[in-house]
């Protein structure tokens, strides 16, 4: 006798599409950087390459021109019509390298595994000359 069961599953997969999302942001950075901002970086799981379907788009966004309150900076570069949630951190280029004299993480990250969406890469070498190689962290390849 077969017995009906009322229950049912389902499985969904999700997949980005990794191009597109790139795509996307690239041009997100050349209007940033159209806008006055000197570099867009792209730091986080997207650029290492280890991302998810329900990963945000970590950006470091380097400008002179935004307001001196660091919480209102990230406003101007939120975009909704994005295909991913972006997560701008702003900071002028006196900042980014008072960061990497430090030997902050965001610039050991940079450093690391960035990619440069649009800008100047003066601004990351400059940063480099900074850090000590033993306060740079590994790529995700090892090296």
């Amino acid at each position: 006798m077969h017995v009906r069961s009322w229950s049912t599953a389902e499985a969904r997969f999700f997949k980005m599409d990794y191009e597109k999302v790139i795509g996307k942001l690239v041009e997100y950075a050349e209007k940033a950087v159209a806008g006055g901002a000197k570099a867009v970086i792209l730091v986080g799981s997207l650029a290492r390459g280890d991302y998810t379907a329900f990963s945000d788009a970590d950006i470091i966004i380097i400008s002179d021109e935004v307001s001196e309150n660091p919480v209102k900076r990230s406003a101007g570069f939120i975009d909704p019509s994005l295909p991913i949630d972006v997560e701008p951190r702003v900071f002028t280029t006196e900042e980014f390298l008072k960061m990497a004299r430090e030997g902050r993480r965001i610039v050991r990250e940079v450093m690391a595994y960035g990619k440069l969406l649009a800008g100047e890469p003066e601004i990351i070498k400059a940063a480099g000359r900074f850090l000590e190689p033993e306060k740079c962290l590994p790529s995700p390849d090892g090296q």
